[in-house]
């Protein structure tokens, strides 16, 4: 996908979609191809187009009570140090997501007015 698609009108959809089609591929395909992993993994290192992406909806964070009650909010730290994306299931509302994102200021900028353009086309 080029850069002009992702910060264009429908870029937040686009970008939606080609994860979605990625992961469906990764499900079909199990580790066919695993060989090329390590190379790709570093071609994206060196030229920036790495970002992480850690926990799951399915993990249940919030359920989780240590005595006290559970958590208000659950905050994945270590994605904090960098471009990482971060997911658990809604707090509040079954079936609902919660998306962190971590950024720089001017990347999370741009993010800011791509996503909000995104919206205002919905």
């Amino acid at each position: 996908m080029k850069k002009s698609e992702l910060i264009g009108e429908n870029g937040f959809v686009l970008a939606a979609k080609a994860i979605g089609t990625a992961v469906k591929e990764t499900e079909k395909s199990g580790l066919r191809g695993v060989e090329n992993w390590i190379p790709r993994l570093m071609e994206r290192i060196s030229t920036g187009r790495l970002i992480a992406v850690a926990g799951s909806p399915k993990l249940h964070v919030y359920d989780t009570n240590f005595g006290w009650g559970r958590p208000n909010k659950v905050e994945l730290v270590h994605v904090e140090t960098g471009e990482a994306i971060s997911l658990a299931e809604y707090r509040d509302e079954q079936g609902g997501i919660e998306v962190g994102l971590a950024l720089n200021r001017n990347q999370m900028d741009e993010f800011v007015a791509i996503f909000e353009k995104s919206l205002n086309t919905l």
